[in-house]
């Protein structure tokens, strides 16, 4: 399975979290553009265009909620066709129902699995992924 020439965008305060991200998907040969604080999203998602998937944490720095930035993804015409995952330490039988609801293609929890980049694929592919662990 390979995720080459994929360019991902990851939305993610926290370093380990990031770092951890980073090294699973760019082994398979994706792309990684990466946002720490989600403050100016859709501007930095069109600034980084062409995306094939966003990996969005639910909670950010300042009370940045990441239900708050698929809205604004959403909203955006010119964007609204990528997919969205949630990659969150959120309690999952709260998040993931409110993630489907409002229309992310997947949730993952945290800590990242090491075979995220799967699920990334299979996103990629047109499926949707719920994961907990």
């Amino acid at each position: 399975m390979s995720l080459k020439g994929k360019r991902i965008f990851v939305t993610e305060d926290n370093a380990g979290n990031l770092a951890i991200l980073s090294i699973y998907l760019e082994t398979m040969g994706a792309r990684i553009i990466i946002d720490r604080r989600g403050l100016r999203l859709v501007d930095s998602i069109r600034a980084n265009l062409p995306i094939d998937v966003i990996l969005l944490d639910l909670m950010l720095p300042n009370n940045v909620s990441g239900f708050d930035l698929f809205d604004q993804v959403h909203q955006a015409p010119d964007l609204a066709h990528i997919p969205v995952v949630a990659v969150s330490a959120s309690d999952p039988d709260v998040a993931m129902p409110k993630a489907r609801i409002k229309g992310f293609s997947g949730f993952i929890s945290k800590p990242v699995p090491p075979f995220v980049g799967k699920y990334v694929a299979e996103v990629l592919a047109g499926k949707s992924v719920w994961i907990v662990y």
